[in-house]
């Protein structure tokens, strides 16, 4: 701290001030931060949803008293840093405590039970025995005698025993300067509260960051930035909120933990006690036996992954074949979803499977699949290598594959300027190699080769981006089974439409369009 004549002079201009500035209290999180600049209630905001009453045993202070006061008046300095908090300074305190501001009167109290308990120990601890002695003078030499005076008044306490003493001073200033700490010149460290975190948005306030906490949990940091993963791998999102600290899920530890990476093997251990020491209950709070026995059905659907961190299929299906003696002593029954009694549900489970919905591996595992799909489901993790060369039938693709959006994006990547001639099509689609289209039972493609013959109306083939935008992201919409009829908003967009210039884009409006393929409608 350095005191300089001007510097006595802004205290007094800040203290005018005091009552006119308004603490900032923004509800939500700011995104950049400097925690390094002037504090202000943003600062704190971002992770205190509430600044209440101090918790120190020797103090009494609330922060709802000071309100009107700028977060900056009491703190000259970033208040969190190395794992340090640095509280404001009496000197700080006594700014405004005890002053008598002109016409306002006493800005604030300076007694010392306004602030601190009677318990409390008021002598600082520097002061000994023979603090009065040649100690007391060795520190005033070094910080003048100014600190003193927020306790002492020196026409009673310093100057009478001066004299007594015979010690050759000059008499003590007689009035306490109230001094505004100049605050520290640091480089700005910048954090987006926004994004996800960093470790350098971390160890400015967490230097031991990998420091033992959690009692239930071995981890460490260090294990995990050897191997290079960024820190939004498990943090999605900045850990500090107002009141909380949003810590990754076991979920997201299971990203990594008993994943099988192909040749690579095991990415991370799921033994339990890898994360876990040896008297951890890992049985959750919230399993007890209603949940056991039937409270689960409800929570299970909505969170599989959650559940299948800890249990395998066969663990759940145990239960749900029926026939075994639950945790209530009682019997277990079969077990089927009111949706798998459906008749839509066989055609169209496989699209549930591919959405992730239904949590299918809770009681079915690959060989249970096996028993109607020739193909391996679900695939394996180097499945896309090579899977066109394996000879499993088309018609187990289209189970789950009904949407070949996917597919298009490989198959038909050197195709976007191919014309929809019969020569660029029978090499992987040999029904459309007939002489009359409308025998094609599959409708997408009999859509496609009934086009084939249009060079002789129009001069030229279609070619696929007439109607494939970019190709695969189109506005032409395709049945969702190859059985199901045409959807006539994509036939009538050419058939009896106009173009801009008046003229017809394609003949057959309405049900003419019909009777070219289909002879026998009555309509």
């Amino acid at each position: 701290m350095r005191f300089r004549p001007r510097t006595a002079l802004l205290a007094f201009v800040l203290l005018a001030t005091l009552l006119v500035v308004p603490v900032t209290t923004s509800g939500q999180p700011p995104g950049e931060i400097d925690v390094t600049a002037q504090v202000t209630s943003q600062h704190c905001m971002t992770c205190h949803a509430r600044l209440g009453e101090s918790d120190l045993p020797n103090l009494i202070f609330a922060h709802g008293a000071h309100l009107l006061v700028p977060c900056e008046a009491c703190h000259a300095r970033v208040v969190h840093e190395s794992g340090v908090t640095y509280l404001p300074t009496m000197q700080s305190c006594f700014v405004c405590h005890g002053l008598e501001h002109g016409p306002q009167g006493l800005l604030a109290t300076g007694d010392c039970v306004s602030c601190h308990p009677p318990a409390v120990e008021l002598r600082p601890v520097s002061h000994a025995k023979d603090w009065a002695e040649e100690p007391h003078a060795k520190a005033t030499d070094v910080a003048g005698t100014n600190p003193c005076l927020m306790c002492h008044a020196p026409q009673e306490d310093c100057d009478p025993c001066h004299r007594k003493e015979s010690v050759e001073v000059e008499a003590v200033f007689p009035v306490y300067l109230r001094i505004v700490p100049d605050p520290p010149e640091v480089p700005p460290v910048v954090i987006d509260t926004g994004d996800t975190p960093s470790m350098g948005s971390c160890v400015f306030c967490h230097p031991e960051i990998d420091k033992k906490g959690d009692p239930e949990l071995i981890f460490t940091h260090d294990a995990h930035l050897k191997r290079d993963y960024e820190c939004g791998v498990c943090h999605e999102r900045f850990p500090h909120r107002q009141g909380t600290t949003a810590r990754p899920t076991m979920v997201s530890c299971y990203r990594c933990h008993s994943l099988e990476h192909a040749e690579q093997g095991e990415v991370a251990p799921e033994d339990c006690e890898a994360c876990h020491p040896k008297d951890f209950e890992l049985r959750p709070a919230d399993h007890t036996l209603r949940f056991a026995v039937g409270g689960h059905k409800d929570d299970a659907p909505e969170r599989p992954t959650e559940c299948t961190s800890c249990h395998e299929s066969s663990f759940c299906s145990e239960c749900h074949v029926g026939g075994q003696e639950m945790a209530n002593g009682q019997t277990s029954q079969p077990i089927i979803p009111a949706d798998h009694r459906k008749p839509e549900w066989q055609p169209g489970h496989g699209g549930e499977f591919l959405g992730q919905r239904g949590a299918c591996s809770i009681c079915h595992e690959t060989e249970y699949c096996l028993k109607c799909h020739v193909t391996p489901m679900p695939h394996s993790t180097e499945w896309l290598v090579g899977h066109g060369e394996n000879g499993y039938p088309t018609e187990d693709c289209q189970v789950c594959h009904r949407d070949r959006g996917d597919c298009q994006d490989c198959h038909h990547q050197g195709l976007i300027q191919a014309e929809l001639v019969k020569e660029n099509c029978v090499d992987c689609h040999e029904e459309v190699d007939v002489e009359d289209p409308t025998t094609i039972k599959n409708i997408p493609l009999a859509e496609h080769a009934v086009h084939f013959n249009v060079e002789e109306s129009k001069g030229r083939p279609y070619i696929c981006e007439d109607c494939h935008i970019g190709f695969t992201a189109t506005s032409v919409f395709q049945p969702a089974l190859a059985t199901q009829v045409h959807d006539l908003r994509v036939c009538y967009d050419c058939h009896g439409n106009l173009d801009l210039n008046n003229v017809i884009i394609a003949p057959y409006p309405g049900k003419e369009l019909c009777y070219r393929c289909h002879k026998d409608l009555n309509l």
